[in-house]
Order: structure tokens, then C-alpha cells, then sequence
């Protein structure tokens, strides 16, 4: 059974589906920059199917700029994103789990890092950004990559337009002071080949954070886990299946 997702954060509307509603334990899926509900190469279409085939909820949403939720990709930043993630988990707190987890992939796991004002059961991060400098998106600040801002106004990735905004908070954006803040369980997954966002990333959260953790390191594998998402998901659905 699914149910369709919609919610207005200023005005417009955050489309996503709550997938085999009413269960004990529901997770959040945060999908990362430029990315939607699905996941790359559907990979949280897949982790959700199992996650319900272990009796557990799954709350799927679409950032607002991202169709089919409105809004503009152009008007994305950090906050923004923030705000539309506070907006679904106070939603899911009405759907009646008695517990709430939450899984980010990416930039996602950004959203989450800055959201921990709230409290989640467990926490899973999948290649997660958490200095954005030290990343892909440090590439905005080179020379070819400013000349086309100055002539534009914006860069693309993927097709997404995003503004001079959000680039010029790229420096700004480190969260790893805000992982002491985590009292939850937590799972850092990561590849070692990983060219967007560098495991040392993953490897260094996993250091500050204070309560029960685990880390794995994927061999070989690059952002996204093009080529190990049965390995992924099977050891995120391992690391729920023990706190649960």
C-alpha cells in the first residue's frame, strides 16, 4: 500500500509517497543535490522494497525544485533544503510510528547534519558531504566555473540550474561540528573511490560522533554506489534490523 506525500512549505508544494504505512518504524529517505525520491539508478526504490519487506515504513519525498514537488532548482540552497526536511519530519511524527529513522544520501546527508535540532532513532549517512569546500561542489570556484557564473548568473549540473546563493555559501558549509550533536545510533557508508565527496569525509564524522556507530567502506566503490547497491542496502537494512 502507498500514500501519496504533499505538503506546502511557502507556498508551494513538497510531493513524495509514505510506502506500507502504519508500521512500527518508519525511515526517511533524503535523496542528495540534483537527485529525487528514486535515488541513483533507483537505488532507494530498491532499498525501500526491502525495507518493506522487513515491515517497515518508508517516507519518500522530492525536494522542492525538484518535479514533481514545485518551486524552482534554481532557488535550492542549504536552508531551503532544511526547511523542507523539517517540514516532512514533523509530518511523519503524525503517521502514528513510534519510532523515526533517517537515511541521507550525499547532500542529503548535509540536510540532516544541520536539521539535528531534531531528535531521529537512528541515522544512516550514504556518502554524505559534510565540508563542501573539500568536495565536488569546490569545483564552482574554479576559473572556467566563475567565468560561466559571471556570464550567467548560475551553473548547471545535470541539467539543474543552481545560483550565485548557494555557490557563495559553499566555503561557508562545515558540518562537522554539528555530529557531536548525534545521540542516536548512526551508519556512515562510503567508497573509497569516491571522486564527488572523499571517504575521509565519512571517516572523520564517524570519529566525532559520540554515540553507538558504525562505518563501512566500500572497496572500489565511487558516489553513489553505482555497482554495489545490493552490498549498501543490505548492510543498511542490517544495521536497522538490529536497533529494531
Amino acid at each position: 500500500m502507498t500514500s501519496e506525500l504533499s505538503l506546502n512549505v511557502d507556498g508551494q508544494e513538497i510531493v513524495g509517497v509514505i510506502e506500507n504505512p502504519g508500521r512500527e518504524t518508519l525511515i526517511i529517505l533524503v535523496h542528495g543535490f540534483a537527485g529525487n525520491m528514486h535515488g541513483h539508478s533507483n537505488i532507494f526504490d530498491k532499498l525501500s522494497a526491502r525495507l518493506q519487506s522487513k515491515g517497515y515504513s518508508v517516507l519518500r519525498f522530492n525536494f522542492r525544485g525538484t518535479p514533481p514537488s514545485e518551486g524552482e532548482f534554481i532557488d535550492m540552497t542549504l536552508a531551503s533544503e532544511t526547511e523542507d526536511l523539517e517540514a516532512v519530519v514533523k509530518y511523519a511524527r503524525t503517521l502514528g510510528s513510534k519510532k523515526i529513522g533517517i537515511l541521507g544520501e550525499s547532500m542529503g546527508g548535509a540536510v540532516i547534519a544541520n536539521l539535528l535540532k531534531i531528535e531521529f532513532d537512528f541515522i544512516a549517512f550514504w556518502y554524505s558531504v559534510f565540508e563542501f569546500m573539500d568536495s565536488e561542489f569546490g569545483n564552482c570556484f574554479s576559473p572556467e566555473s566563475q567565468t560561466l557564473l559571471e556570464e550567467h548568473g548560475y551553473l548547471v549540473e545535470d541539467g539543474f540550474k543552481f545560483n550565485e546563493k548557494f555557490i557563495n555559501q559553499i566555503p561557508l558549509i562545515n558540518l562537522y561540528n554539528r555530529l557531536s550533536e548525534i545521540s542516536c545510533p548512526t551508519l556512515f557508508l562510503h567508497g573509497d573511490s569516491d571522486t564527488a565527496v572523499p571517504v575521509h569525509q565519512s571517516e572523520k564524522a564517524f570519529e566525532l560522533v559520540t554515540s553507538e556507530k558504525e562505518i563501512h567502506i566500500l572497496k572500489g566503490a565511487d558516489h553513489c554506489f553505482e555497482n554495489e547497491q545490493d552490498e549498501a542496502i543490505g548492510l543498511t537494512v542490517k544495521f536497522i534490523e538490529n536497533l529494531t
